[in-house]
């Protein structure tokens, strides 16, 4: 199950880079693989809060990204983390809308699954 999970998850992250490239955050829900119900936790030094299903996601990405140019995020490896655990490693680029400054971040999302669908 593990592996399946895997290519479960690279095709959610496909969906979502090729829609993000056109700013469409929803793209990745098409595929059918995330739960209605996911919950997407941010990281401490973003916000304390989750954000849930669709709607939450999309908000959470249009946040983190209104203050960017053409931002990006692609995924760099992808890690079997045991049950029902999938880690993915990105590389996040884009240019400050009011500095003009580039800015590079790696950074990592655990994706964790049941029964076949992203939680």
């Amino acid at each position: 199950m593990s592996q399946e999970n895997v290519e479960i998850v690279r095709r959610i992250i496909e969906a979502f880079e090729e829609g993000a490239e056109r700013g469409d955050f929803e793209a990745a829900w098409e595929t059918g693989a995330a739960a209605p119900e996911v919950e997407w936790v941010a990281f401490a030094e973003l916000e304390q809060r989750s954000f849930t299903g669709r709607d939450g996601f999309v908000e959470f990405m249009r946040r983190w990204t209104e203050d960017f140019d053409g931002w990006s995020a692609q995924v760099e490896r992808l890690v079997d983390a045991g049950t029902d655990c999938v880690v993915a490693f990105y590389r996040q680029t884009a240019t400050g809308k009011g500095s003009g400054v580039p800015v590079e971040q790696d950074y990592a999302i655990v994706y964790e699954l049941k029964e076949g669908q992203l939680v």
